[in-house]
């Protein structure tokens, strides 16, 4: 199976299970840019449901087949990122509560995917999500037990992405982000 097979295979498991939603995909044949760091073969998906509930718990994933069949063809994990958000209806809100991406501390993890787009992928779709639900902010809080370069690496994605830094500490890895919408 090829990797476009695969991305279509899971595409249509996406779109037939009521629970998830299909919030964006690119097919490119090439799995990567020429820098050879953004996967140009994604489904970014979700389990937020558009619905009167007022103040729930959701995530958004992000799937590829790059690296991520075995040699069967068959998928291996049915995600490598997955953004973990509260959303508060009633405040208008999003609180961002886990950003991970599969790499090389998981056990779980066979390529290491980090450094690849896929939580700016997240982070982009979790935007326009909110923008689509009246949401007016999305914060984050970092805690980063990895060391300077990863809580560089981690503050640098969320700036990119049009986050403001309310508040850092770079000395204990901790941070404040804000994303305001409108």
């Amino acid at each position: 199976m090829v990797d476009s097979d695969a991305l279509q295979q899971r595409m249509k498991e996406i779109e037939a299970n009521p629970e998830l939603r299909l919030l964006r995909s690119e097919n490119n044949d090439v799995p990567l840019t020429k820098d050879g760091q953004h996967i140009q073969q994604y489904a970014v998906y979700t389990d937020f449901q558009f619905d009167k509930k007022m103040q729930k718990t959701n995530s958004i994933f992000v799937y590829t087949p790059w690296r991520n069949l075995d040699s069967q063809g068959r998928t291996r994990t049915d995600f490598q990122n997955q953004l973990l958000f509260e959303y508060n209806g009633w405040e208008k809100k999003i609180h961002i509560t886990v950003l991970e991406t599969l790499g090389s501390a998981s056990q779980l993890a066979f390529f290491d995917y980090q450094n690849h787009g896929l939580a700016q992928l997240s982070l982009q779709s979790l935007i326009r999500l909110a923008q689509r639900t009246d949401v007016v902010t999305i914060d984050a809080a970092l805690s980063s037990f990895d060391g300077e370069d990863d809580f560089d690496r981690i503050k640098n994605l969320f700036t990119k992405a049009g986050f403001t830094v309310l508040s850092e500490n770079t000395a204990l890895g901790v941070a404040k982000f804000l994303y305001q919408i409108g």
